[in-house]
């Protein structure tokens, strides 16, 4: 089903055809939504929920290298996370991709326009079809991303403001700190692995 509309009533997700400058209620094939995810947390748990009501399915595509040179956890560590959560929440329309691997298996971050492009080849989904999921505050710095102008142009967008005040870094520095986690601050499918963040000083 190609961009069908459809009325969206959370106002905490804002959806833009590819080429419009303006939200709609627009209906895409596949979501991509990237990140450090370091570790995953209910905050992008929130976001995946939200994004399943305007795609038909949510690619979760964890960054293989930072793109500001940060030390994250091993990445297969973080893919397997996202395996678990994807398929806590709907494995039919929900999944990891470890794509960046693929794509720069050096040292090299993967620009957002360069993803957007593999995803769309490897998928065989035509652009218009396919969002890039981001958070409300990274919407005014799109243009100023890498082919900024042509991602907008060819791909959607899927804004999600932030409904729970909650960030990975966060939940690293509590770690490294000694310090305990609240319970609301975990998803299960990381829960038990969390101590290899006090190692890392």
């Amino acid at each position: 089903m190609r961009n069908s509309r459809q009325d969206f009533p959370d106002p905490s997700l804002r959806a833009y055809p590819a080429g419009s400058a303006s939200p709609a209620p627009v209906r895409f094939r596949l979501a991509v939504y990237g990140g450090a995810f370091d570790p995953p947390h209910p905050g992008h748990e929130s976001v995946v929920r939200r994004v399943l009501e305007c795609a038909e399915q949510v690619l979760l595509v964890p960054s293989h290298r930072h793109a500001h040179g940060k030390r994250m956890v091993d990445f297969a560590l973080r893919c397997a996370w996202l395996e678990r959560l994807a398929t806590r929440i709907d494995p039919a329309r929900v999944r990891c991709d470890a794509i960046e691997a693929r794509l720069a298996p050096g040292a090299t971050a993967v620009y957002s326009y360069d993803l957007l492009q593999a995803v769309a080849g490897e998928y065989g989904v035509v652009p218009g079809d396919i969002a890039l999921v981001i958070g409300e505050d990274n919407l005014p710095q799109v243009a100023g991303f890498h082919r900024g102008a042509e991602l907008r142009e060819r791909f959607g967008l899927l804004v999600a403001d932030e409904t729970l005040l909650l960030h990975s870094s966060a939940i690293r520095l509590h770690l490294r700190e000694g310090l305990a986690l609240p319970p609301a601050w975990c998803l299960p499918e990381v829960q038990g692995e969390l101590d290899i963040y006090r190692e890392l000083q």
